[in-house]
């Protein structure tokens, strides 16, 4: 419920006093959100919210809306917390937690910019809360997924919500699938890059729906092609079409290994001397100490003794194939007729390059060949998030499971210093507890602190009243 706060301290806050009706059970999260036309007045509206939150119990709390009303005056000052009890919700609020208090008061709207992760962290049920309870984004799904039944002969419905195993012994997870034991085939590269692509591409255009669309794209490795989709250089059909066809040419590359290592590239030259150059590839450079070497398996290996024996910490990556890498230039030629055949157009939204670091040229965004060999050569991501710091008041958007991008950008040398505000995330990782209608509440409230027109009305109030099956 909205509530208008007396003059002369005017503010929105979607708070108490709540229906006489009974508690939902059990207690979802509560989005609860306040505006004011100064910074002063939302200070005080703030402390007002949280003494009644205080004097409220866990009942009352319950019969909240889930989702805030819209604000009775749009203010320029705004502040959103997400919680599930009315102690917690009023403790973050009086703290002004920044990692549970979003608080904004520019005018107009961040620079917001999607990232769209690579392929790894995908599990059996990602995306199956936000297939309930976001219209748009169930209807994308399952386009994409028609598409690429009908024309490449892969059913990703399945695999990506396949049916729940009968454990009546044991507590069914909050969304309905085991996250942690994934099947080998959601990981296969030709099932992985186009279910991640349609997953992705799904929720950018559910976001944009819903109020929140970005000012800048960015893509990590096989990512970029949904980055590039969704500025409109690739028509999406045509989009799932080259993430397929590319993720099979991949698949019959000969094995490959890729390792990170927490060093600059020059400190490589002299450990890894013979061997970079050489089988191995600078796949990418993730940050100024977060280098990705990639090549055969054995080479690898190699890499790993040498890098131990001087002190240099390295972690193999979940990977069968050795992505930007030497290995992967033979698919330069296939590639480049696959491209050859689709209409390419320039960015209609600013879009980074992975080849180039910094915003894609139209003559490159029209370029078969320049994308034909960006699955070869490295990826400069660190050199992208400089140019994503640089925007005017930047808000980062992951559009993948967990917070990997995300981490990246926090841990560059040109982040603001009130950068922890300005990263969301949207997905849970795999080991995570919260479900994606928390994130979703918490997405939303930290997009519209920063300016986005929320469509409150486009998110469901009860969750719990959605079924759960995805057929």
């Amino acid at each position: 419920m909205t509530v208008r706060e007396p003059s002369p301290q005017p503010a929105s806050v979607s708070a108490p006093a709540p229906a006489s009706a009974p508690a939902p059970a059990p207690a979802s999260p509560r989005l609860l959100s306040l505006c004011a036309p100064t910074a002063e007045l939302l200070e005080r509206a703030t402390d007002d919210l949280a003494d009644r939150l205080d004097a409220m119990d866990d009942a009352d709390f319950a019969r909240l809306p889930a989702v805030p009303a819209p604000p009775a005056e749009p203010g320029t000052a705004r502040r959103a917390v997400l919680a599930d009890s009315p102690g917690s919700a009023a403790r973050w609020l009086r703290k002004r937690d920044i990692r549970r208090v979003a608080t904004g008061g520019q005018d107009g709207d961040a620079s917001r910019v999607y990232l769209f992760s690579g392929v790894g962290d995908q599990y059996p049920g990602l995306g199956a809360g936000l297939y309930r309870c976001l219209p748009v984004f169930r209807q994308e799904l399952d386009r994409c997924f028609r598409v690429l039944a009908d024309e490449h002969g892969l059913d990703l419905h399945s695999v990506l919500f396949p049916p729940a195993p009968e454990l009546p012994e044991s507590p069914a997870p909050a969304d309905g699938f085991d996250r942690h034991t994934a099947p080998q085939e959601i990981h296969r590269t030709v099932v992985a890059q186009p279910l991640m692509f349609a997953l992705q591409y799904s929720l950018a255009r559910a976001l944009t729906a819903l109020g929140a669309a970005p000012a800048a794209l960015a893509g990590y490795s096989v990512g970029e092609y949904t980055a590039a989709c969704l500025a409109g250089v690739f028509p999406v059909e045509h989009a799932l079409g080259l993430v397929t066809g590319r993720a099979r040419l991949v698949d019959e590359l000969p094995p490959g290994a890729m390792l990170a290592v927490a060093a600059a590239p020059e400190a490589l030259a002299g450990p890894l001397d013979g061997l970079l150059p050489g089988p191995l590839s600078l796949a990418a450079l993730n940050g100024p100490q977060q280098t990705v070497l990639s090549g055969p398996a054995d080479a690898v290996d190699a890499a790993v003794g040498r890098l131990t024996g001087a002190g240099l910490p390295s972690q193999r990556l979940a990977t069968a194939h050795a992505y930007h890498s030497a290995m992967t230039r033979a698919l330069a030629g296939p590639l480049e007729e696959l491209l050859a055949a689709v209409p390419l157009a320039p960015p209609k939204i600013p879009l980074l390059s992975n080849v180039t670091g910094t915003w894609l040229r139209d003559a490159e965004a029209t370029s078969p060949a320049f994308w034909a060999g960006q699955l070869s050569r490295t990826l400069r991501f660190s050199d992208e998030l400089a140019e994503i710091w640089r925007l005017p008041d930047p808000q980062l958007i992951e559009l993948g499971p967990g917070q990997a991008l995300n981490r990246l950008a926090l841990g560059h040398p040109d982040r603001p210093s009130n950068a922890l505000a300005s990263v969301v995330q949207t997905l849970p990782g795999r080991l995570e507890s919260r479900t994606e209608w928390e994130l979703l509440l918490a997405a939303t409230g930290r997009l519209w602190v920063a300016g986005a027109a929320v469509d409150w009305a486009a998110l469901a109030e009860d969750p719990s009243a959605v079924t759960k099956e995805h057929a």
